[in-house]
């Protein structure tokens, strides 16, 4: 009796550390989506892809420029709730806000003291 109650004590606490954790790496697979500020322009639209091994594909387009749209591709790591992508030398962080949010968190950090929407909602 004793043993069971411990397994099932360790089976509790690790669906809690899931559930608290957020996503993996397959549970953030897919796209996500949104226009950010811009200083020089209307806004940026944004769409990145994650891809379930560790890989993605960022798309930046200027709108109202004629400025072609800035194609990324690298990879990226989930560390608690900060994604961390890296390009070559070119790296930059998102934070988890849930399986359908993430928002631009330069350094690690989210952004305050703004209305400003920084967040790319899944497709």
């Amino acid at each position: 009796m004793k043993r069971l109650l411990s397994i099932l004590l360790i089976v509790v606490i690790s669906l809690v550390a899931v559930i608290s954790f957020g996503c993996s790496k397959s549970g953030l697979s897919g796209t996500y989506e949104g226009t950010l500020p811009c200083a020089d322009c209307p806004g940026l639209q944004t769409l990145i892809t994650f891809n379930s091994d560790g890989t993605f594909y960022m798309e930046e387009t200027y709108l109202e420029s004629d400025v072609e749209p800035r194609i990324t591709n690298g990879t990226w790591v989930l560390n608690g709730d900060i994604i961390t992508f890296t390009a070559g030398d070119y790296r930059f962080e998102y934070k988890l806000i849930s399986e359908k949010e993430i928002r631009w968190a330069p350094g690690g950090e989210e952004i305050t003291g703004t209305d400003l929407n920084w967040s790319l909602l899944k497709k």
